[in-house]
């Protein structure tokens, strides 16, 4: 029987490692938002990719405030938006990545008090649909096509 990564791969999907936090159970993983690498939450929760507001610059995120505000795990906000980012995941890529600028300190503030490392970002739902994105828990990959 063929393994799920050999399937996967063979069927055009690009495999890339994850880490379980074992303290938190977070999907843990690296990518590079234009040009820029960071610590991501892939978040199966949360609509949207979002990153730190405080690193739009490191991220080259053109933004601008969206026309209304949007809820989060700390309540309400108005997050910024840019458009048009390349996101990277290994040897996966798109070009044409939405993202939401936000200030994530409740997150941060929350993984430090479980003494666990800040992240950058949350890769959301939207992510998880546009790379139709496949976890596998048990190889501890994230397939994407």
């Amino acid at each position: 029987m063929k393994s799920l990564k050999k399937w996967l791969v063979s069927q055009g999907y690009t495999a890339h490692p994850i880490r379980l936090s074992k303290k938190s159970g977070h999907i843990v993983t690296k990518a590079v938002l234009n040009g820029y690498q960071g610590r991501f939450i892939i978040d199966t929760g949360a609509s949207a990719t979002c990153v730190n507001q405080d690193l739009y610059k490191e991220f080259q995120l053109n933004t601008e405030f969206m026309d209304k505000a949007i809820g989060t795990a700390s309540g309400s906000l108005r997050p910024r938006i840019a458009h048009h980012n390349v996101l990277e995941l290994g040897d996966w890529e798109d070009q044409d990545v939405t993202v939401l600028s936000m200030d994530m300190t409740f997150i941060n503030t929350a993984l430090k008090s479980e003494r666990m490392h800040s992240i950058q970002g949350l890769l959301g739902a939207d992510f998880l649909i546009s790379s139709q994105a496949i976890i596998d828990y048990k190889g501890k990959y994230i397939y994407m096509k």
